[in-house]
């Protein structure tokens, strides 16, 4: 009924959607953000066995947990000086290093450790060394997506922050289509209303022209 009534109508169920999107959105940051788990220091318990200290504890890792790496490097907005961001994924999560942390130099020996060639992208060859690196790469990406937490996440918290995030890449879909039709509504009805007045016209002017017919 709503939709019917016209353009306007559309436009405030359009304009509550993309508020409605934009709220879920925020509150999904702000979950993210406190189940959030900050990485303090990186500690070399032993020759192939690291500890990674968090703000809940320590994780500790060996060559054999880690799973990817990828090297980014880019440059820091104030100071302009080149900085290296650097994410691991393991079985116990993700960690995100970068060359201002002071812990920076043992994240390095913990990559290096295994990745001795410095390639942009490791992965840990799971496929076989037979496979193309384009199925290494789509198994890799597979292996990976059940670890895209932070690691030192409790358990528990896991489900938790996958909802939140699936829940926020729902509501950027959702805002995004919203907004694709306020901005370039689909005006279905605008042919057939021409076409009425278009008819309504060719009747006007054939009673008009039976009246002159009858007139003469």
């Amino acid at each position: 009924m709503l939709f019917k009534q016209g353009q306007i109508d559309r436009e405030r169920i359009t304009g509550a959607i993309i508020i409605i999107s934009l709220v879920v959105i925020l509150m999904s940051m702000l979950g993210v953000r406190l189940l959030k788990v900050n990485v303090t220091n990186i500690e070399l318990i032993d020759r192939h066995l690291y500890s990674i200290i968090t703000d809940n504890g320590p994780v500790n890792i060996g060559q054999e947990d880690i799973l990817r790496i990828e090297r980014t490097y880019t440059k820091a907005a104030i100071t302009g000086s080149p900085v290296e961001l650097d994410k691991i994924y393991t079985t116990k999560g993700f960690i995100y290093i970068s060359s201002i942390d002071p812990f920076y130099e043992m994240g390095s020996q913990l990559i290096n450790s295994v990745d001795l060639e410095r390639k942009p992208v490791w992965i840990h060859n799971s496929t076989g060394s037979n496979s193309s690196l384009e199925n290494r790469q789509k198994a890799n990406l597979e292996l990976v997506q059940p670890f895209s937490y932070s690691i030192g996440t409790s358990a528990r918290l896991v489900p938790l922050t996958f909802s939140i995030l699936s829940l926020q890449s729902l509501s950027l879909a959702i805002g995004g289509l919203a907004l694709i039709i306020l901005i370039f509504p689909l005006r279905l009805d605008t042919p057939l209303r021409g076409q009425s007045l278009i008819i309504q016209e060719q009747e006007f002017s054939t009673e008009e022209d039976q009246l002159d017919v009858v007139a003469k």
